[in-house]
């Protein structure tokens, strides 16, 4: 019987372990979460596992050599329940088989362009995208009192116009 197992892998080696396991005609995966980070005043993404130091593998209970599975390079061994190896439903992985990479972030406008502000006091404000600040909050251009003054915001309240 065909199931899928988890599997602890050594700190930041999911992606050696699968190819390891690939490479032994074992189909294994990790669903991957893309990041925004700000570095040196620069938007940049990276591509991390959803679950650092876990990976997915679909094996036959009956014809497979566990053992080898287990030393493979980049495995630290079964994620157990008791004396048995930690079965995942097939259903929860055909879902993060599902996930897309991007799914958490929030493509931020380009400097220049209009939006408008979500939170309570400037509902439906029209400003300007100046700028990211850290990877949560931005910096617009908010026109009170015919002056542009700068306002950060959380980027969870920003909408683009269009």
């Amino acid at each position: 019987m065909d199931s899928w197992y988890l599997l602890f892998c050594k700190p930041r080696q999911e992606e050696r372990a699968k190819i390891n396991l690939q490479n032994q005609g074992i189909e294994a995966f990790f669903p991957l979460l893309k990041t925004e980070k700000l570095i040196k005043g620069r938007r940049t993404f990276k591509e991390s596992a959803l679950f650092p130091n876990y990976l997915f593998v679909h094996l036959n209970s009956q014809n497979c050599n566990f053992a080898a599975v287990k030393n493979t390079r980049g495995v630290s061994g079964f994620v157990s329940y008791g004396a048995s190896y930690q079965i995942v439903p097939e259903y929860l992985i055909s879902e993060l088989q599902n996930i897309k990479p991007n799914l958490n972030i929030k493509d931020l406008p380009s400097a220049g362009d209009l939006v408008y502000l979500n939170n309570g006091s400037f509902k439906d404000v029209q400003a300007i995208f100046k700028e990211p600040d850290g990877d949560m909050r931005s910096i617009l251009l908010v026109n009170l009192l015919n002056q542009k003054v700068e306002v950060t915001v959380d980027n969870n309240d920003i909408r683009k116009v269009g």
